[in-house]
């Protein structure tokens, strides 16, 4: 079994489908008899964004609550994580709400932290509390790997200040701060094309209908 394991870990190491698959469970607080269960990596439209988010740099995605994209981005944040020399940033407009909660499955670090704790066999795997990783109340870090997953609030210092692989804003439409952690972040991604496929720019969100309101009065007004 322990081979087995492994071997899929291994694999998974190299296509994050197979990490969705194999080493992802989730948190559905919806049934309270089996809240805990496997992602469903099957799904088509997980596949398309996952394979969206392996070879593209930048995305903008628009959420609804059943096509659990807070949930696939919590997992492949960790996912890149996992990988030698990372530094993998989630923001929203909170602190708070991206450090989240991981006993409740809540925030996309709260969310990522859930997953690592409930990884298949991750004590044979090496993912050992205090060695393989270190939790801390906003932030990973893999000793091991020198990677590290972080929560910060909106803005672009902070993006500007270090020197990141990836980054994750969550409810991007609902940070005031949004455009200068974006101007930000391109400094990252355009940063080095020899290896501009390592580095990626999610933004994520549910549509905020009042800014879309407030524009088309505003484009009303003009006319």
């Amino acid at each position: 079994m322990e081979i087995r394991l492994r071997a899929r870990w291994e694999l998974s190491l190299r296509d994050p489908l197979r990490f969705l698959e194999w080493f992802v469970y989730t948190l559905d607080t919806h049934d309270p008899d089996r809240p805990i269960k496997p992602f469903p990596a099957h799904r088509p439209h997980i596949i398309a964004v996952t394979r969206l988010w392996q070879y593209n740099a930048l995305m903008s995605l628009r959420k609804s609550r059943q096509m659990i994209m807070t949930w696939l981005f919590a997992a492949l944040c960790l996912w890149d994580t996992l990988h030698k020399g990372k530094f993998t940033v989630q923001q929203s407009k909170r602190l708070e709400d991206a450090v989240g909660n991981e006993h409740a499955g809540d925030g996309p670090l709260g969310r990522s932290k859930f997953i690592l704790n409930h990884i298949p066999g991750r004590k044979a795997l090496g993912l050992v509390e205090g060695d393989g990783f270190v939790k801390l109340a906003t932030s990973v870090s893999f000793p091991k790997l020198n990677s590290l997953l972080l929560a910060i609030p909106q803005g672009g210092n902070i993006i500007r200040q270090r020197t990141v692989s990836g980054i994750l804003s969550d409810e991007s439409h609902f940070q005031d701060e949004f455009s200068d952690a974006y101007t930000g972040a391109m400094a990252c991604i355009r940063g080095d094309k020899a290896s501009l496929a390592h580095l990626w720019f999610v933004s994520l969100s549910t549509a905020n209908l009042g800014a879309a309101l407030d524009l088309h009065e505003d484009r009303l007004a003009d006319r």
